[in-house]
């Protein structure tokens, strides 16, 4: 079968399609997918670069891509909930990565029927960003009591991937009373394209204006931290606020949990920081914390629950075929440079 694989740690510039034998279906939990589209991620493009090597020696070719849909194919003998004909989503465990493919295998527990309404582009770009913003707003209603109703909620980058869904979950599920983002000056008026009913309440032209000051101190009661802002933001927390964030740094205990074989020096040095987080903030009396992914299939439920409700729709910015080599590494590249990027790139499985 065709898939983006890559022989050796680099920039999407240097990928290549490789020709790879079929996935066969080893245990009774995993079922084989025939897939019809797979989202790229930021996390794709830097773990495909060698960013996280320091965690463990990958073997090659290196198979890209977590998040896909497609056509269940066959299912392992435990396998109940799904069968042969099924239209899903799921998000690949490390051990079956390689969604940017013709076929993947993945695990029962992390595999959902699609929403009917969505077409298989629209499903494969919602696991990870989706998924990740139902774990981040799922820890701060804890925080807070067990709601987010009424509180005023900052997600940065408001038409990223995760900025995106967070914007949307926070209005139509979790009852924010007010929602404030960032955006470059190009951006800001695609927002209600994008976003439709789910606009957020205050943006700031980043490129014009300081966040801080925009924002103003004091005035949050939860940010998701999208961009690596929690320092630089942290004043805009009120005193009893909470910051999750998904782009800070993995405490030592989360990134042994990762990666078994993590070296002993790095799970010492990322506790230290963590801790240097967790001091700093709780100085200013805010409540932080660094959000490690799990996902399952009752989480990607819930995605099909809100987007059948119409409180959560798919934001697709830019799509390719995989046959169209250049197409794909372009889109990769785009994200890998963090420049210009709205929503999800979406690789179709022509």
């Amino acid at each position: 079968m065709r898939a983006l694989a890559i022989s050796k740690y680099c920039k999407p510039s240097e990928y290549q399609m490789s020709t790879l034998p079929l996935p066969e279906i080893a245990r009774p939990d995993e079922l084989l997918i025939k897939v019809k589209a797979a989202a790229v991620n930021p996390v794709d493009v830097k773990m495909a670069s060698g960013m996280t090597k320091i965690l463990g020696v990958a073997s090659f070719p290196y198979k890209i891509g977590y998040d896909l849909s497609g056509v269940v194919v066959a299912v392992g003998d435990s396998v109940k909930s799904l069968k042969p004909g099924d239209e899903v989503f799921t998000r690949l465990d490390e051990e079956h990565r390689g969604s940017i493919a013709e076929y993947a295998v993945s695990l029962s527990s992390l595999t959902a029927k699609k929403p009917v309404s969505l077409s298989f582009i629209e499903a494969a770009s919602l696991p990870l960003v989706a998924g990740t913003a139902i774990e981040v707003f799922d820890i701060a209603e804890k925080h807070f009591g067990g709601s987010l109703k009424g509180k005023t909620v900052y997600v940065p980058a408001g038409l990223s991937g995760t900025g995106s869904m967070g914007i949307q979950l926070a209005k139509n599920v979790y009852g924010a009373g007010k929602i404030i983002t960032t955006l470059s000056t190009s951006k800001i008026p695609k927002v209600e394209q994008y976003l439709g009913h789910a606009v957020p309440d205050q943006i700031i032209d980043y490129t014009k204006q300081k966040s801080v000051v925009g924002v103003g101190k004091g005035v949050v009661d939860f940010m998701f931290d999208t961009m690596n802002q929690t320092m630089s933001d942290l004043p805009v927390v009120k005193k009893g606020g909470v910051i999750v964030s998904i782009t800070t740094f993995p405490s030592g205990h989360q990134v042994k949990e990762m990666a078994p074989g993590a070296p002993g020096w790095l799970v010492i040095a990322m506790n230290f920081i963590d801790w240097l987080f967790r001091y700093w903030t709780g100085r200013k009396g805010v409540g932080y914390s660094f959000m490690q992914k799990r996902g399952n299939a009752k989480i990607l439920e819930r995605i099909s629950q809100y987007v059948v409700e119409g409180k959560l729709k798919p934001i697709v910015g830019r799509q390719a075929k995989f046959s169209d080599v250049e197409q794909v590494k372009e889109g990769c590249q785009q994200i890998f440079d963090a420049k210009g990027g709205i929503g999800k790139f979406v690789v179709e499985i022509d």
